[in-house]
Formats: C-alpha cells, structure tokens, sequence
C-alpha cells in the first residue's frame, strides 16, 4: 500500500512477522482479532483469512528467513485493504496471466489464483528489485 493509496483509508493493522511458518498464525490470529473489533462481516473475515494465509506461505516460501509485514486499513466504502510486503532473493510473483499450476496436479502454484478468486482487485508491485507488495482489495 504506497501512501496515496493509504491516504482515504484507515489503517487498522501494521505488523512485521519472521520469515518463518511458525509465524503464519500469528499473522492469522492478529488479523482476526483486528478485524471482529472493526465488526466486520463473516464471509469477509473468512476471506481475508485465506487471502492473508496464501500471500504469507508465499512470502515465507519464495524468501524464508526474511521477514514480511501486514498491512491492513479500512476504506470509507467498507472494503478491506491488505498489503502484504516482503523480500526476495528468488525474483518475484510470475505474471498475472498464469497465476495458477503449471499443471493440475502440481503440488504448487495456486497461491495468487486463490487471493485473486477471492479478491475483487489484486495490485502486485516491485518497488525494489528485491521487495514484492500484493495488495488484496476486498469487498
């Protein structure tokens, strides 16, 4: 999230997580917690929580041992803003168009073709060689 996008928005969450799974519920537990003070409803909560599981296995995966930060903020419309940043060394997400297995029974690869299903807008930003923003606008 840059700061204009932050800007008409209000942030409710701003944490920074180890690079390491044991981390991923920490992240989950945070969110939520976050989120039920906000009054937020069921079916967002649930997705937000799935979005936030699949980009930080993500980022844990592609650069384990950095670390990745949460962003949340609210805008005034009601819809949850996530940004999830991290670091990498392995290059970034591929591009939009195969977001998904390379083939249907790959171990992997469904990631970011499950936070776009459940996302109404999907923003993946290199603002540096090494740092990936997936910023998950949900409704």
């Amino acid at each position: 999230m840059s700061g204009s996008e932050l800007r008409p928005h209000h942030v409710v969450l701003d944490r920074e997580y180890d690079g390491t799974t044991s981390t991923l519920r920490a992240a989950r537990t945070d969110m939520v917690a976050c989120l039920n003070r906000e009054n937020l409803n069921e079916d967002l909560l649930e997705r937000a929580e799935l979005v936030l599981s699949e980009l930080a296995s993500n980022a844990v995966q592609a650069s384990p041992g950095n670390p990745y930060k949460l962003r949340l903020a609210l805008a005034a419309d009601g819809s949850l803003v996530m940004a999830l940043t991290s670091h990498t060394c392995n290059g970034g997400p591929p591009p939009r168009r195969p977001w998904g297995p390379s083939f249907v029974l790959a171990p992997s690869g469904r990631g970011l073709m499950i936070v776009d299903a459940l996302s109404d807008r999907v923003n993946v930003q290199r603002p540096a060689e090494d740092t990936v923003v997936v910023t998950a606008t949900l409704r």
